[in-house]
């Protein structure tokens, strides 16, 4: 996700903080703004604007010895925090979505990126090939053919191994029955 920086005057911050706290804090309030002036640009109405409810409600739940030793073991596998697991657990429950672990995101991006250079790749050869059409050009036509197919064999690799960790995470909450 891009990120967006610049610099305000000390006073003009802490007008704009005192306006975004009653707007959901610095970001939400950002965010509202530049989707009302993209969609402005673009003749269109403003968008829903996704305002993420800050989590001010604790819960407590008692727990055997062994249920938090069993905890604690789910949790260091994926290399989050007792609270953490549980949050997404219950949200995972609660609304069928669950944001993936850090890492997790990371390797999600590198698939992107990955993809990204594929599809600059297949770019060039599809380029190449409709290039060797021409008389004078000595490209040789089979092995940009095969190129271009090794580029779709990777293509259908990455997808998979993405879709792969996608429904992997999203299985793992769904597994949790008990």
């Amino acid at each position: 996700m891009p990120v967006f920086t610049f610099r305000l005057d000390d006073d003009i911050a802490q007008r704009f903080d005192a306006a975004a706290d009653s707007a959901g804090g610095r970001s939400a309030l950002l965010r509202r703004l530049v989707m009302t002036a993209v969609d402005a640009e673009a003749g269109g109405t403003p968008g829903p604007v996704r305002r993420r409810e800050r989590t001010t409600r604790r819960f407590e739940i008692r727990l055997t010895d062994a249920e938090i030793a069993a905890l604690d073991a789910e949790a260091d596998a994926l290399g989050m925090k007792r609270t953490d697991w549980v949050t997404r657990l219950v949200r995972r429950r609660l609304h069928s979505a669950a944001p993936l672990p850090l890492e997790e995101r990371a390797a999600v991006a590198q698939a992107w990126r990955e993809l990204n250079r594929i599809g600059i790749n297949l770019n060039q050869a599809t380029r190449a090939l409709n290039a060797s059409v021409m008389v004078e050009s000595g490209l040789d036509v089979a092995r940009e053919a095969a190129r271009v197919a090794s580029f779709r064999t990777e293509i259908r690799i990455a997808l998979a191994g993405l879709g792969a960790a996608l429904k992997g995470d999203l299985a793992y909450w769904d597994s949790l029955d008990a």
